[in-house]
């Protein structure tokens, strides 16, 4: 278990800008939708991070494709070095790479936060990483 942590700190500190640079992608803030996928990114990011960010795209767009056609499922992708994002990563406490499914339920967040699965997994265990994804997705959209 502490070499998995000590491994997840250095993942996260690669990740904070020494992995590759990004294409630029679109940024929002906050959803008003029921249930939406955070993805957090520093500009510069490493394999595992952007295989986090396309194997969640595919799990969307595999599975969830109805429901976010009708804005029920929202995915926003942030970038942590846009200052105009500081007040949401903040919130979201996510400095480098993270990965939050958030219901709102009248007014009442649930955050579940898979920054350790997505990884843990996203890399080299994809479907692994797809299935928690897709179940907690799932027990989240009722």
């Amino acid at each position: 278990m502490r070499n998995l942590i000590i491994t997840v700190a250095l993942i996260l500190a690669a990740c904070n800008g020494h992995g590759p640079k990004s294409a630029k992608i679109e940024t929002a803030g906050l959803s008003e939708a029921p249930l939406t996928v955070y993805y957090f990114h520093a500009t510069n990011r490493c394999p595992t991070c952007i295989s986090i960010e396309a194997n969640t795209r595919k799990v969307l767009d595999e599975y969830f494709t109805v429901p976010v056609s009708k804005g029920e499922i929202a995915f926003r992708v942030i970038n942590v070095d846009d200052p105009g994002n500081k007040k949401l990563c903040e919130k979201f406490k996510a400095f480098g790479s993270a990965l939050h499914v958030v219901k709102n339920e009248k007014g009442k967040e649930t955050d579940s936060d898979l920054t350790n699965i997505a990884f843990s997994y996203s890399l080299r265990q994809p479907e692994r990483f797809i299935n928690i994804l897709l179940d907690t997705i799932s027990m989240h959209y009722k």
